[in-house]
């Protein structure tokens, strides 16, 4: 993992082309990010071990044991660390047995075993807060690593198109294909040795002309089979030129048109589309109900990715397993996928902190009562909230292999065919966790005619594929979607300072979607459990913003998600 981003290089010539330009761009910040985050990973490298034999192993030992000085390796000496679900169980064991012999001890006992039990449980929260807050550095490292692939995958594409441009979905797919293979293919450094290429192909050649020599000989003794076989072969070509010639009025263009769509029916779709929202809806109460489920805290952290999807992921898993399915049949296969797709993470803080308390006490001589201070240690009970969103994206491709794989690809590519059935372009929807969806989406050109607004949508693109970080507020820790609007305003002319979304509400002049224009604010609520505006994006025209979901990225303000929160637009005065 602490190994060097993959970074493009391009010519001037293929930079002036704007779209390769602003891919390349994004392309070079998301491996900035990348190696951001590998940086901050432990540079604590693996003991080198040498290979060594067991029957050397075994001889090294009896010529120990010969001369009664046996030196025994770490596997024999030391006993194997056991893995925390066995250890956990064993030590449940272990206290219940205790518990069954000391049932008729006094209470003092059994007092004693309790805090024993605790602080037993105490240990291992901790332990396992560590190992996780280690675990989430990895896997951002990795998700950042793959968003960086991704975008340098984006960027050949686009130098690709501009050389060699396709018109329909089928060949822009194979294309993509294609150089994402090469890009990998290079990246792992496979390829074959000269001297190995050169024997395969010496041996080829003689394989060749042996057959040639076998041939000549079967063709000079049965003339008359092969002349009967040569008429036979004719024949079945005529007959399967004629079908395949009949084919192309009817279902020629049909598999093609099936390949790329979705095959249930869109009431099935929609349907099924909406019992994925239910079940985020019941994974937000359950967050917002965890400080009433854990009461005995005296403070909670968050750090929570947003609860969203993109619907045409979807439903392109959804076709690739089941075809035309119902809302009924794929109820168990969308439970499977949205609980790979969310994990919360509970660990617990436990600080020892000081405060001042003022006691009274008397005067042995006077009798007199006086007052003074002193510093007591006291513990701070922390429970720290962390959910990770995995997106439908990566979830599918562990799912998925094969064919399957290929189809759910061609489902993205087309959207099934029906870009408009969730309500809109889908771009930035939800989060796929890889930043791939709404980051390639392109501003009008005539929004960028003002130059403030040009200044603001330059400043703020910086930032596509930073990952949503709660209570972020610059490039250093990250962004939450409030940190993030307050930073582009602030750097943009404007003096918000920091504030949340519902003050940047409170902040702004009121404008209807019809008064609207590209840096304008557009608001949201409900979006968690918050009293008014919940989160805050900065309008770039045609529906769509620019916002910090996870990661920053474009979206459509009328997605099916978006539309049920909008709240309204402001225009915050300068």
């Amino acid at each position: 993992m602490k190994r060097k981003t993959a970074r493009l290089t391009f010519t001037e010539e293929e930079l002036a082309n704007p779209n390769v330009r602003r891919a390349a761009k994004k392309a070079a910040r998301a491996a900035d990010r990348a190696d951001k985050a590998k940086a901050k990973l432990s540079t604590r490298a693996p003991p080198k071990r040498g290979l060594k034999m067991d029957t050397d192993k075994a001889k090294e030992r009896s010529a120990q044991l010969r001369f009664g000085k046996a030196e025994f390796g770490e596997e024999i000496a030391k006993p194997k660390r056991r893995k925390p679900g066995v250890e956990a169980l064993l030590s449940g064991e272990a206290h219940r047995q205790v518990d069954k012999q000391n049932q008729d001890e006094n209470a003092g006992v059994q007092a004693a075993h309790e805090g024993e039990r605790l602080a037993e449980g105490a240990a291992k929260k901790l332990k396992d807060g560590k190992y996780s807050k280690k675990l989430k550095a990895y896997k951002k490292a990795e998700k950042l690593d793959k968003a960086a692939d991704k975008a340098n995958i984006r960027a050949l594409h686009r130098k690709k198109q501009a050389e060699q441009p396709t018109s329909n979905p089928i060949s822009r797919w194979k294309q993509r294909q294609q150089i994402k293979a090469s890009y990998y293919a290079r990246k792992t450094g496979s390829k074959i040795s000269g001297g190995a290429a050169n024997t395969a192909r010496s041996a080829a050649t003689k394989k060749a002309k042996a057959a040639a020599a076998k041939a000549a000989q079967f063709a000079s003794t049965h003339a008359h089979m092969i002349l009967m076989g040569g008429v036979l072969v004719l024949l079945i070509m005529v007959i399967f030129c004629f079908i395949t010639s009949c084919s192309v009025f009817f279902p020629g263009g049909m598999g093609t048109i099936w390949t790329t769509s979705y095959t249930a029916e869109d009431e099935d779709i929609l349907g099924a589309e909406t019992d994925y929202q239910a079940l985020e809806e019941a994974l937000r109460a359950e967050i917002a109900a965890i400080p009433s489920s854990y009461p005995d805290y005296d403070e909670y952290t968050w750090d929570l990715d947003p609860i969203t999807h993109d619907p045409h992921q979807l439903a392109a898993v959804l076709t690739a397993i089941h075809e035309a399915y119902t809302r009924g049949e794929v109820q168990g296969t969308m439970q499977s996928i949205f609980d790979a797709q969310y994990e919360i993470i509970l660990t617990e803080t436990i600080e020892i902190r000081t405060r001042t308390e003022t006691r009274t006490g008397t005067d042995p001589t006077t009798g007199d009562t006086y007052t003074y201070e002193v510093e007591v240690q006291y513990e701070w009970k922390i429970l720290n909230i962390t959910l990770l969103n995995f997106g439908i994206d990566s979830v599918a491709r562990g799912m998925l292999s094969g064919d399957d794989l290929d189809r759910y690809d061609i489902l993205q590519e087309t959207q099934g065919n029906r870009p408009e059935l969730f309500g809109g372009v889908s771009v930035g929807y939800g989060s796929d966790g890889s930043g791939e969806k709404g980051i390639d989406y392109e501003v009008p050109a005539e929004a960028l005619s003002d130059p403030e607004f040009a200044a603001m949508l330059e400043e703020a693109e910086k930032y596509l594929g930073t990952p949503y970080v709660w209570g972020g507020s610059s490039p250093e820790t990250g962004f939450d979607c409030s940190g993030y609007v307050c930073w582009v305003l602030n750097q943009s002319g404007w003096d918000v300072g920091r504030t949340t979304a519902n003050g940047l509400w409170q902040q702004a002049a009121k404008v209807s979607e019809h008064e609207v224009k590209p840096g304008d604010l557009v608001f949201f609520q409900g979006t968690y459990d918050t009293p008014g505006a919940s989160h805050v994006g900065l309008y770039v025209g045609d529906g769509m913003m620019i916002s910090a979901g996870d990661p920053i990225k474009y979206s459509n303000i009328h997605s099916s998600y978006w539309d049920k929160h909008l709240l309204g637009f402001g225009r915050i005065p300068k």
